[in-house]
């Protein structure tokens, strides 16, 4: 039996804690986990994971003691969480799923439609389609064999990969060539090394995924684009590193 793990970094995130939690809540197959890294928070992000998780074991929380930054955490989480399992065979069978914690599960089919693509034994990165919430938007589509570094970039939320993957990728490929680990452009810098070493890719055109584009200021999200940009550039340019 599959398993979805949601790994989902955390820095102020209140607001939309109890929509994300609700939308894992309402999932048909509740065969799920979620992991919270909160990422030294100023906020009551915590307090509301707390309140609405209700008690359910499924949700887990991770307190940083330093700021290490939503890819770090992802990388880093998601290893040692497949590190732990008891057998190769258990960690291939748990499915790794990256949740922004200002996002949201928007299809209540998601779990289940991630265990239906990794059926076929061979796939081992499954995307979905997503939605803005400014517009509606959805830039995901699914992608022909091709070298990912080198086609445009079509595997935005819901980002999946069968856990015993990311331990066939370095750290390197997740590090600036100063050995920092990226911190902004992380959607690229954490997926195009997995697409890269995935035997099969998958696509599931149905909407999974709310991205909440609009949830911070003009001033961050500028900064944030630049920075995303930049990180971007020298992924692509880079390329796989072996």
């Amino acid at each position: 039996m599959k398993k979805v793990v949601f790994i989902i970094p955390m820095f102020n995130a209140s607001p939309h804690i109890k929509e994300l939690i609700g939308s894992l809540k309402e999932q048909t197959n509740e065969n799920w986990e979620a992991v919270f890294i909160d990422d030294m928070s100023t906020d009551d992000s915590l307090k509301m994971i707390n309140i609405c998780s209700g008690g359910d074991k499924r949700i887990k929380v991770i307190k940083n003691s330093e700021k290490q930054w939503a890819l770090y955490n992802v990388v880093v989480t998601s290893k040692q969480y497949i590190d732990n399992l008891s057998s190769e065979n258990e960690a291939s069978s748990t499915i790794i799923a990256v949740l922004d914690a200002d996002d949201s599960l928007c299809n209540e089919n998601t779990v289940q439609l991630l265990i239906n693509a990794y059926k076929d034994e061979k796939v081992d990165c499954v995307w979905t389609a997503h939605t803005w919430d400014i517009n509606g938007m959805n830039i995901s589509k699914d992608m022909p064999n091709v070298n990912p570094y080198q086609f445009p970039w079509v595997s935005s939320h819901l980002k999946t990969w069968r856990g015993n993957l990311i331990n066939k990728v370095k750290n390197e490929n997740f590090k600036d060539l100063d050995g920092n680990w990226f911190k902004r452009g992380y959607d690229q810098a954490l997926y195009l090394p997995l697409l890269y070493k995935a035997r099969k890719r998958h696509y599931v055109n149905e909407i999974c995924y709310l991205y909440r584009i609009n949830s911070s200021s003009i001033k961050v999200r500028e900064w944030n684009e630049k920075c995303q940009m930049d990180t971007i550039r020298l992924v692509r340019a880079r390329g796989y590193v072996e």
